[in-house]
């Protein structure tokens, strides 16, 4: 993720309360009036982008908890996740039980904010080596159990939600 970055109005706020004040009538005090191409524009895209990838991980702390549990379904996917992204997370859970967890590594590999609706693209090259199903032989930690997740976030009705999940073969990244 971004760190925030600091907008020019906050730079111009503090170096206005930390400047000198000017007196009423000097022409330092009128406002300025900053020309239309100057303007920073808004852009919802870091918050978006923020928001997918927290829906994301919303959806596989769901997964991950329920499988440690041996359970066929979380109350919290359908939070996150919807369409094929919550039939695919729901089949996942067969009431096997897990241990360990995956390492996840989510990027934004697109983002779509202005389509209708909104969209973003995760890819997470999840690392899979200590996720392991209960009864299966302990994979060896030199040798790392990648995958590559892609994950299609869209915007429905003020919340972001998974609706793609798409699982690359093992190793693939």
């Amino acid at each position: 993720m971004r760190a925030p970055a600091v907008g020019w109005a906050t730079v111009a706020v503090v170096a206005m309360s930390t400047g000198c004040t000017a007196e009423e009538g000097d022409p330092a005090s009128e406002p300025l009036n900053t020309p239309s191409s100057l303007a920073i524009p808004d852009s919802p895209s870091p918050k978006a982008e923020e928001a997918a990838v927290d829906a994301y991980l919303g959806m596989m702390r769901a997964l991950v908890d329920a499988s440690l549990e041996g359970a066929e379904d979380h109350a919290d996917l359908e939070v996150y996740a919807r369409g094929q992204a919550l039939e695919l997370t729901t089949d996942m859970l067969d009431g096997a039980t897990a241990t360990g967890e995956p390492v996840l590594n989510p990027e934004v590999a697109e983002a779509r904010t202005d389509d209708d609706p909104p969209a973003v693209m995760i890819e997470d090259c999840m690392d899979n080596t200590d996720w392991v199903l209960e009864g299966e032989p302990a994979r060896d930690p030199a040798e790392r159990n990648t995958r590559l997740y892609t994950a299609t976030v869209t915007l429905v009705e003020d919340q972001w939600m998974v609706e793609e999940l798409w699982l690359g073969e093992p190793g693939a990244c």
